[in-house]
Formats: structure tokens, C-alpha cells, sequence
């Protein structure tokens, strides 16, 4: 049987409640929808997956696995509200999410006009890594930062944009039963992490390598690995990222680090999170100037530590200095790695 297309089944009910509106955004594999949650009588974003061969298991796995994705609860994540199986059409059961409908540009849009002064980079950067830590303390991976994952909103006029990390459609239990079996590659092909690329096991390094490459992509307004999704994934195997020059040595250090071959190279999103936030540069400050040496503190925030209890050189190295009262994102010469060792894709 053939699927509907995204506009043949608005006004349509998915889920025994969700009224389908119009579509706000569409990938390879799903359609996102406004909807309108008529049990509670509140607008909500549906995610809509591609149909599925009707494995009946699969299903359970995939449906037990999302709900409890909807139990998280982070002021940088789009809240998810529910999750089950449509099964309108009794041969394609279609996996969906309802989440939190947010109104706001995501990153992508933001790049696309201008390169991300330093300042906002680092609070859309401190905002993401906070919200990975927390997912990370729980276990779960996300699989697929990128750009247009994060959705910038505005609480107050006046104030910052803050991020929102979206669409846990593909992200994992860690030790838990796959959605997708080891040698599979899952995620958007420019932003894949060495491990996935190569389609082995992963763990939440795989989120910190993308956040890099997304940090990176902000300061160049470029992707760093663009081309088919086969030239995408296999550069990033031949080649570190190109960190230009004129980039300052703190931001250099930080996301090569985070762009480590190794995963156990790279640091923890709660490091991230504390590094960022600690300083911010000059409101002047664009990617290809360097900052004076000033320095304004973000409002504390929850730090949530990392499950792993293995710690890199670059997060050892990182606390050494917060105890000796240095600041890690300084426009002075204090690095993010051991005394000699610049932090380099291995």
C-alpha cells in the first residue's frame, strides 16, 4: 500500500487525539506536523514517522524506548509529551512523538545570515552542552546535533536567545536494546562522530563530536564536512576539522578537543558547559577577531556530572585549573589541554 503524502491526511486524527494540522517541517524518514491535542486542547508538534515493516517487537522496543525519552524534563529541551504507534492503516504501523510547539528560528536559519559572534556562541553553546549533560547523566544519546535540531527562542525581550535541543526521534538508551543494530549508520551524514560513521557501538562522546563540529560550523558559517553522505561521513576519517587561524586559541583548543578522533579523548558535556559559561568575550567580538580581555559571567546553572567515571586529559586538566582560580575561555594564553600537548584528532 502506498503511504500518504504529508498533505493528504490533514485534519486527519493521529493516536485517538491529535488532530493534523499543517506540516512545519519535513526529513528523509518523518513529517512534523501542527497539531492539535484534543483531549487537552493545546496545540502540540507531531512527529510522524516513515511507515515501518510491521515487526511487532521492533515496535514495542521502539514505543517503550520514546516514552521514556517524554519523561525528560530540561528548561534546554523541547519537552516531548507522548509517543505511540499509528495504526491507521493496519499493513504501515507509523512510530510518533508530540512534543512541546516552540516558535522561533532553529541554528541553521541563524547561520545562513551571519556567522555567530563569539558571545552568543557561547551562550547557545553552555545552553546545549547543559542540556547533554543532563541527558548524558540519564543514560540516553541524542545521535543527531546539528544545526537544525536547535531551536533559538527568546524568553524576555531584550535577553539572549536561548537553545533548545529537539528531536530525539533517533536517540538511544545506552546498554539498552538498539533501535538500530551495531553497523548501522544513523544520524545526519556532516555531523556523524568518527564511531558512527564507522558504525560502531557509541556512547555520549558521539554527541560531544557533533556539538563540535556545530560550534565550528557557527564561527566559519560554513559545514566542515559538506558533499554526499558517503563524502561527508568518509572525511571526516582522513582529515581533523580545519580550525582557522584567526580563531582564538581558547575556542581552537576547545573544539579540537571535542572534535578528538578518540572518543575518550574528548570532554564531557558538563566540562563543556562549565568552560563556556565561565567567560564570555566582548559583545564586539566576532568569529576572525580577537577578543580583549574581558570577561562577564553567565547566571550559574545546574551542573549535572557526566555517567561516566572515566575522565579525559582535557577534563582533568580543566578542573586543575578551575581550582587554581583560572579561567578557562580567557582571551589570555591558558589552553584547554595538558602543558605542551595541543589537543589534536588522533
Amino acid at each position: 500500500m502506498v503511504a500518504e503524502s504529508p498533505s493528504s491526511i490533514k485534519n486527519e486524527v493521529v493516536g485517538g487525539r491529535y488532530r493534523l494540522g499543517e506540516v512545519v517541517g519535513r526529513g528523509g524518514m518523518s513529517s512534523v506536523y501542527c497539531a492539535r491535542d484534543e483531549n487537552l486542547g493545546r496545540d502540540v508538534a507531531l512527529k510522524l514517522f516513515a511507515p515501518q515493516a510491521p515487526d511487532a517487537d521492533e515496535l514495542k522496543r521502539q514505543e517503550a524506548e520514546i516514552k521514556l525519552l517524554a519523561t525528560l524534563n530540561h528548561p534546554g529541551l523541547v519537552t516531548l509529551f507522548d509517543a505511540g504507534i499509528d495504526d491507521r492503516i493496519p499493513d504501515e504501523p507509523r512510530p510518533f512523538l508530540t512534543m512541546e510547539l516552540v516558535e522561533g528560528q532553529d541554528l541553521r536559519s541563524r547561520i545562513r545570515h551571519s556567522r555567530v559572534p563569539f558571545e552568543e556562541l557561547s551562550v547557545i553553546g553552555a545552553g546545549i552542552a547543559d542540556a547533554l549533560a543532563y541527558v548524558h547523566g540519564l543514560g540516553i544519546i541524542h545521535r543527531d546535533i546539528k544545526p537544525g535540531n536547535i531551536l533559538l527562542i527568546q524568553i524576555r525581550p531584550g535577553e539572549p536567545l536561548r537553545p533548545k535541543l529537539t528531536d530525539f526521534g533517533i536517540a538511544r538508551i545506552v546498554d539498552s536494546t538498539r533501535l538500530t543494530s551495531t553497523g548501522t549508520m544513523v544520524g545526519t551524514a556532516a555531523y556523524l562522530s568518527p564511531e558512527q560513521a564507522l558504525g560502531k557501538p557509541l556512547s555520549s562522546a558521539t554527541d560531544i563530536y557533533s556539538l563540535g563540529l556545530v560550534l565550528l560550523e557557527c564561527i566559519k558559517g560554513t559545514i566542515e564536512y559538506p558533499g554526499s553522505a558517503v563524502e561527508s561521513a568518509v572525511a571526516r576519517l582522513h582529515r581533523a576539522p580545519e580550525v582557522p587561524d584567526d580563531v582564538p586559541s581558547e575556542w581552537a583548543d576547545l573544539i579540537r578537543s571535542m572534535t578528538a578522533i578518540e572518543p575518550l579523548e574528548r570532554p564531557a558535556a558538563a566540562d563543556i558547559e562549565t568552560a563556556l559559561r565561565q567567560a564570555l568575550v566582548s559583545p564586539a567580538s566576532t568569529p576572525g577577531e580577537l577578543a580583549p580581555e574581558t570577561t562577564r559571567v553567565l547566571p550559574a546553572m545546574p551542573f549535572h556530572p557526566p555517567p561516566s567515571p572515566r575522565k579525559s586529559r582535557w577534563m582533568r586538566c580543566g578542573r586543575q585549573q578551575q581550582r587554581r582560580g583560572l579561567k578557562v575561555l580567557h582571551h589570555r594564553p591558558t589552553t584547554l589541554c595538558p602543558a605542551g600537548q595541543p589537543s589534536q584528532p588522533r
